[in-house]
């Protein structure tokens, strides 16, 4: 259990409004805004909730200097029962506010999720099925990847999206490719795109745009290719999808040559390197990465404002101001395509309604875990990917009758 505590005088809210003209601007949200200044300005209501801001960012450990007051909204649902939005997310962590006097009071509280193992969090994250679902609400992934001679990348990520749950999977390819992929996929949707040398091109780059803004969460890398065309893609797409983006392999290695691209999303973004690709994302050695791996994803994470989940022994998941280290996996998934069945796992879990966090938690924690029991059935010398993303339903299923 974490807590967080903030105490604020009214008359010092009300009188910081009057000095500055832009100070509840630059405080709080429109939405918030309008909840306390029907008719008059609310006083009591705005320190509440400057108080209950305050005590959000000592709930996750950085004070209010680490982040924007505008990243925390308080809120009201219909009852008038307040509730906290971080960076546009509702959290789980329970507000309660209260006034006495001239002073407002805040506090915070919610499960430790910092670091944790616990299996009752990680269950918790499960994507829950009415009873009379149809695919359509269980979420639409698309997914470009693949290029001459790397279908198989594209198959994997797409394995990792349908086997966590998602209801619609389409997977976007360089057209000579497409025949290829339609046999290997049974359950997922194929689409072929114009190409230049075996590898995805730019023409027709609307058409993409429009594919993934149309689904649920966006996978793109996988296989892809470096082609100087494939990669002017990665960044035009990187600028203009709206959708949830989980950017892996060659669209990391697109990604370096214009990092700060990231800073123009529109939509949000997961991204899931291993040490190497971390390096030339930061421009420098892997060996700096190897030896401050905490470090390097956290200040990343802060940074471009994303998720990134630094895979290795104990991938690390960084955003939201949290840090998941994660416990399962072994070292018979360190084979080709571990990485892209796990960008499919992300992405099948976000199309379902997880917050870019935590479907990357859930999703390194299930893809480890499915490693686990891959290995246990046929031990680590020889495990592939494949049995990695056959096990993901199992591991699911173990976990939530743990």
């Amino acid at each position: 259990m974490k807590i967080g505590i903030d105490v604020t005088e009214i008359s010092r809210i009300k009188a910081a409004a009057e000095k500055n003209a832009n100070f509840l601007e630059r405080v709080f949200s429109e939405n918030e805004i309008e909840y306390f200044s029907k008719g008059r300005i609310k006083w009591e209501s705005a320190a509440g909730s400057f108080a209950a801001k305050e005590a959000f960012s000592k709930y996750l450990g950085t004070g209010i200097r680490d982040i924007s007051f505008r990243d925390i909204e308080i809120l009201h649902d219909e009852p008038g029962a307040p509730y906290i939005k971080f960076k546009g997310e509702r959290t789980d962590a329970a507000v309660s506010i209260t006034h006495s006097g001239n002073i407002a009071v805040a506090v915070v509280s919610g499960a430790d999720r910092k670091n944790s193992t616990h299996s009752d969090y990680i269950k918790s994250l499960v994507p829950k099925r009415n009873r009379d679902a149809h695919k359509g609400q269980c979420g639409k992934v698309f997914i470009l990847a693949g290029s001459k001679g790397m279908t198989g990348a594209a198959y994997l990520a797409a394995m990792g999206a349908l086997r966590s749950g998602a209801g619609l999977v389409t997977v976007g390819t360089a057209e000579s490719q497409r025949e290829i992929l339609a046999v290997k996929l049974n359950e997922a949707m194929t689409e072929g795109f114009a190409e230049r040398s075996g590898c995805i091109g730019l023409k027709d780059k609307e058409k993409i745009l429009a594919a993934a803004d149309s689904a649920d969460a966006f996978v793109i890398g996988p296989g892809l290719g470096r082609e100087i065309e494939t990669k002017e893609l990665v960044l035009y797409l990187a600028e203009n999808v709206k959708t949830t983006m989980i950017i892996d392999a060659d669209g990391l290695n697109a990604l370096s040559a214009n990092i700060d691209i990231l800073k123009k999303r529109k939509g949000k973004t997961v991204l899931t390197p291993h040490e190497g690709e971390m390096a030339r994302l930061c421009g420098c050695e892997a060996g700096e990465i190897h030896n401050n791996r905490r470090a390097a994803a956290e200040k990343f994470a802060k940074t471009y404002k994303t998720v990134l989940a630094l895979k290795g022994h104990k991938t690390l998941v960084c955003g939201n101001c949290e840090t998941f280290v994660n416990p399962t996996g072994n070292p018979g998934m360190a084979t080709g395509g571990s990485g892209d069945v796990l960008a499919g796992i992300v992405a099948g879990f976000s199309a379902q309604g997880l917050n870019p966090y935590d479907a990357a938690v859930l999703g390194v924690y299930v893809h480890g875990a499915a490693g686990d029991l891959a290995a246990a059935d046929k031990g680590e010398h020889g495990l592939i990917a494949s049995d990695i993303a056959e096990n993901i339903s199992y591991a699911v299923k173990e976990l939530m009758e743990d």
